[in-house]
């Protein structure tokens, strides 16, 4: 057998076995194991609002951090100008221990507060939401594609300044035979002199 074969096989069962633990609830990260609070949780989109029930913004802020007291609420997006309020909730066939609140519930609440929203299938989209994939991964491992540039540069001048340092970076750390021989020496710090 070759050793290429040897690493695939090996990637292959660490694949397997990270499979295993997440369909068990668990991540690995730098070799520790962390359980993972939820697995499908819901999304729910109430669209079409009237905007005189939402007020103004400030007022859609603060029904927004209403609706984030809860802790059945995972996270949850009230916009004024768009008329929607999105929720991500853990609802009551989750398989999990963590809190948990229905639909009408939120509902319920929503029209407490003054907000009367329509349950109607054009009005109203909900959804199974993986918490892994959908929540997790894209906040602690996001895609670069997310990444933007700085303050006036344009995302063609970026990209090409990005991959002009990565490859003096590289060559910094790798210098090669040549490099070794011709670096510049920078002057011992604790002489006291230095020599130009």
């Amino acid at each position: 057998m070759d050793r290429r074969d040897q690493t695939q096989q090996y990637q292959k069962t660490n694949d397997e076995e990270s499979e295993e633990l997440l369909a068990k609830g668990f991540i690995m990260e730098e070799g520790r194991r962390f359980r993972l609070p939820y697995k499908i949780i819901k999304i729910v989109t109430f669209k079409n609002l009237d905007q005189k029930e939402l007020v103004d913004i400030p007022h859609s802020a603060r029904l927004q951090y209403r609706l984030l007291l809860f802790d059945a609420v995972i996270k949850a997006k009230v916009d004024y100008h768009k008329r929607f309020v999105r929720v991500i909730y853990n609802h009551p066939q989750a398989d999990n221990l963590k809190e948990k609140m229905s639909r009408d519930e939120i509902v319920k609440f929503l029209s407490g507060e003054g907000v009367h929203v329509s349950t109607k299938a054009g009005d109203m989209e909900e959804a199974d939401y993986d918490y892994y994939k959908e929540l997790y991964q894209y906040a602690y491992f996001p895609p670069e594609i997310r990444e933007s540039p700085p303050y006036g540069w344009t995302r063609e001048e970026w990209r090409k300044e990005k991959q002009r340092k990565e490859k003096a970076k590289l060559k910094e750390e790798n210098p090669g035979v040549l490099g070794k021989i011709f670096a510049k020496k920078t002057p011992k710090e604790d002489a006291g002199i230095t020599l130009h």
